[in-house]
């Protein structure tokens, strides 16, 4: 069957609005570099005609230190342009209009990151070598036009330019990284999915051991032959296979369309895509099987792409009036990796909660006292929660059934975590509507107001 459309249910226009803030951020600057960088260049080369350092060269000396001159600003374009492809990879802006055009044309084209970074880098030196041409132009039509200046004097000057724009792209580039590595991580600009699934599904790491378990056991409380949701999925599929015997349908739910692309892949099982069988095997050994077969997690793997019905991007931190609900709601490591504080991360599990039908049953796990994790080298904020916090926001529905558990770890410390929190339970009946008196519980108070900046869940 054909791989599910993304269906997009975030707010309207937000994604065009910030294509569009990025866009004039990179003509600004563009501009602003242009300007400065033309200004170093001529001062610089005005700076060595006048100073009169090297007026007794001959032509041929002049020559090679015109050429010197050339490879510093070569070395000098290469520091900027890796500079310059880490803003546009994190932040989707450039100094360079050209650039970021050349690097959006080839990424809506390319599935990978090699043909928009080398766009990005033909549209940056198409630009800087087409710099150059005035100078030449006016370093040698002055020689033409005035007959105090030489052809001496214009090589001189080219050469001093040419060290100016030299200095000026390291100046840039430093300037860049500074200011990059100064900014806290977004999921926005900085989510890279290959990198995430790189540095945490390579094999079935001690958290995911505890937590698949945990999960297969959890969904045997499922109800059957019933859609089930994952919210905050992120690019990853290793929780999705335990729910295949179960459900008659599965979604998928999460913020970024770059997580759910990684997804598409997969069912579409093209080359490169990310190999879950690893996560498949111990599922089935999870759920009762000692020795899986290639063959039995073959047949897991096409049943979880026959279940797969939707995809669908979805904001958990924007609450749905009238939300579609769920027999089963699955969601690992999502509102805590996509909040940075309680206060924020507690209105998004009651966002996701809403999505559960009366009674149904509702799966979770976050990281246990983690403020921060690391994926490909950049720290991702995380609300620093515990089993206490969890227990208290599900209180209400813990009072019916369910359980939190508590797993710590010591091999993930360097992700920036050390334990896991993981919990089911089910549901009110009737359904909770917030500020209402629900049956064994309190009124659920209004949330607080949502976090300013947009984060979607990635630590799965």
């Amino acid at each position: 069957m054909p791989a599910p459309e993304i269906t997009d249910r975030i707010a309207g226009g937000r994604g065009r609005r910030s294509g569009g803030i990025r866009w004039l951020v990179t003509l600004g600057a563009t501009a602003v570099s242009t300007y400065a960088l033309d200004a170093v260049a001529t001062a610089s080369g005005l700076l060595l005609l006048a100073s009169g350092v090297v007026s007794g060269l001959g032509r041929a000396a002049l020559l090679v230190l015109l050429a010197a001159s050339y490879l510093a600003w070569l070395a000098g374009l290469r520091v900027s342009l890796r500079a310059n492809w880490e803003l546009l990879r994190t932040t989707g802006t450039s100094t360079n209009a050209l650039s970021k055009a050349a690097h959006d044309l080839a990424s809506r084209r390319a599935t990978g990151a090699r043909v928009p970074r080398l766009a990005a880098a033909a549209g940056y030196l198409g630009t800087e070598l087409a710099k150059e041409l005035p100078y030449y132009a006016g370093a040698f039509g002055t020689t033409i036009l005035a007959d105090g200046v030489t052809s001496a004097d214009a090589i001189t000057f080219l050469a001093g330019a040419n060290l100016g724009a030299a200095g000026y792209e390291y100046a840039v580039a430093v300037a860049t990284r500074t200011l990059l590595g100064r900014r806290p991580a977004s999921f926005d600009v900085d989510w890279v999915p290959g990198e995430y699934l790189r540095d945490y599904y390579t094999t079935v790491e001690p958290d995911e051991v505890a937590t698949i378990a945990f999960f297969v056991d959890a969904v045997r409380r499922a109800e059957r032959g019933r859609p089930v949701l994952f919210f905050g999925v992120g690019p990853t599929l290793h929780h999705v296979f335990l729910a295949a015997g179960i459900a008659s349908e599965i979604h998928l739910a999460d913020y970024l369309a770059a997580n759910l692309t990684e997804i598409r892949r997969w069912l579409r099982r093209d080359p490169g895509a990310h190999d879950w069988r690893p996560f498949v095997r111990y599922t089935l050994q999870c759920e009762g099987v000692a020795h899986p077969s290639e063959r039995q997690v073959t047949a897991r793997e096409d049943l979880t792409r026959d279940r797969i019905t939707r995809l669908v991007r979805l904001d958990g931190r924007v609450r749905d009036p009238a939300p579609e609900r769920y027999a089963t709601v699955i969601s690992a490591y999502c509102a805590d990796s996509a909040t940075s504080d309680r206060g924020s991360w507690e209105p998004f599990v009651r966002n996701v909660l809403d999505r559960v039908s009366p009674g149904g049953l509702f799966v979770t796990a976050a990281l246990r006292r983690c403020r921060g994790y690391v994926v490909g080298g950049r720290t991702f904020p995380s609300a620093d929660i515990d089993e206490v916090d969890l227990r208290e926001v599900l209180r209400p529905e813990l009072a019916r059934s369910g359980a939190v558990e508590v797993r710590r770890l010591t091999d993930d410390a360097a992700h920036g975590y050390a334990g896991i929190v993981l919990a089911w339970t089910r549901s009110f009946e009737p359904a909770v509507t917030r500020g209402t008196l629900a049956p064994g519980g309190p009124p659920r108070p209004p949330p607080p107001g949502p976090p300013t900046v947009p984060r979607p869940g990635p630590r799965r």
